[in-house]
Formats: structure tokens, C-alpha cells, sequence
């Protein structure tokens, strides 16, 4: 499956091969790397502003005749990332962590997991579904904010903060063309209204 259609959910906290012979050929000076090469073993996470990333674990040979697949030396002392906005066309298969040899890359793993776990307050938000049709695909922790004056209507990007009863809280990643009083990094509220486009973020301005 393309990586741009699977699920963000399906990708944080889990290994995943990627169909990429092009990025694996390029990191010979970190990770083992052979003629053969056809991607690379990752493990996904989601950084908040950063979007979907992928932490590469180390190269891999996939035989398609005989649908193996074959995982090269890691690399416990360099890191090296690779975002899913530079991937959205990429074959990838989520794999069972419980398949062998993924254990050798467990340390490296929960080090990444640790160093970008989320807070409660994020955590809730990124369960929300029905925010999902206004998330920005490669960042998921982002939504598009239409801010509405009468008639006309400004889309902005918003880092989400928190749901609170009747609203959502987040940050404005944007300075607005048409919003007097409103800057960039500011805090504001808004909510989801369904119309004949869909599910969308709106913020009505006085």
C-alpha cells in the first residue's frame, strides 16, 4: 500500500518496511548496504510539528519471487530520520512485532518512543476520528482552520492543544492575512461544523 494511504495510526509506534531502494542506497556510510537493497526497516512516530517521521533501523532485501524479506546490520551509535512527506508515493507494509529479528532493534525503538511521547492532551487528540477529514495528511497533529467573517473565509494551519467540552484549543502556525488582532503563535478556539463539503474546523470572527 502507498505510504500516503495508510492510516496515521497504523504507522506511529510501529516497524514498517519501506519500499525505497533510492534512500537505502544513499546510506552506506551509516547502515549496511548491498547491490541488492531494495529499502529500509523503520520504525514510525509522529512529532508534533515535524509530522510523521520515520527512524530508518537499517536496509533491507525483499525478494518478490519468494516474498522474503531479508534485514541487513543496524546501527545502535547513528540515527538517521526520514520524513513521510519525502515518502508519500512509497510502497510500505506495516509489520508484526512479533516477527523475528525486530527485537534486535527494540532499544533504538523505545528510545525513539520515549523521546516523542505524547502527552495526555495529545494523545486524546489524535484518537479524535472526527478530526481526521481536516488533518494534514504527513502531519497529523496539524488541521486546516477555515477563519470565517461574513462571506469570505481564511484557511490556516493549527497545531492542536487540547478538546475541551464545546470547543478545540490550538496555536496558530500562521501569521493571517484577514483576521485584525490574530498573529501568528497565538492560542484560539474553534469547532467542527458538517456542511456540504464535509466535516471541516471553523473559527467565526466578530
Amino acid at each position: 500500500m502507498l505510504l500516503k494511504e495508510i492510516n496515521f495510526r497504523d504507522i506511529a509506534d510501529k516497524y514498517l518496511y519501506i519500499d525505497a531502494a533510492c534512500v537505502a542506497q544513499n546510506l552506506g556510510s551509516i547502515f549496511e548496504v548491498t547491490e541488492d537493497v531494495t529499502g529500509v526497516l523503520c520504525y514510525g512516530y509522529i512529532d508534533a510539528k515535524a509530522g510523521i517521521t520515520f527512524e530508518i533501523l537499517c536496509c533491507a532485501e525483499y525478494d518478490t519471487a519468494k516474498k522474503t524479506l531479508k534485514l541487513l546490520h543496524g546501527n545502535d551509535e547513528q540515527s538517521a530520520k526520514i520524513r513521510l512527506s519525502e515518502l508519500l508515493e512509497a510502497q510500505a507494509t506495516v509489520l508484526p512485532s512479533e516477527m523475528p529479528r525486530l527485537s534486535e532493534f527494540k532499544s533504538k525503538a523505545e528510545t525513539v518512543q520515549k523521546a516523542y511521547k505524547a502527552d495526555e492532551a495529545t494523545e486524546a487528540m489524535r484518537k479524535l476520528t472526527s478530526l481526521d477529514p481536516a488533518r494534514i495528511t504527513t502531519h497529523p497533529d496539524i488541521v486546516t482552520v477555515y477563519m470565517v467573517r461574513g462571506d469570505e473565509a481564511e484557511a490556516a494551519y493549527v497545531l492542536l492543544k487540547e478538546v475541551r467540552e464545546v470547543n478545540i484549543i490550538g496555536t496558530l502556525l500562521s501569521e493571517p492575512q484577514n483576521a485584525a488582532g490574530l498573529h501568528k503563535d497565538d492560542e484560539i478556539s474553534f469547532f467542527l461544523v458538517r456542511n456540504e463539503k464535509g466535516i471541516m474546523c471553523m473559527k467565526v470572527l466578530e
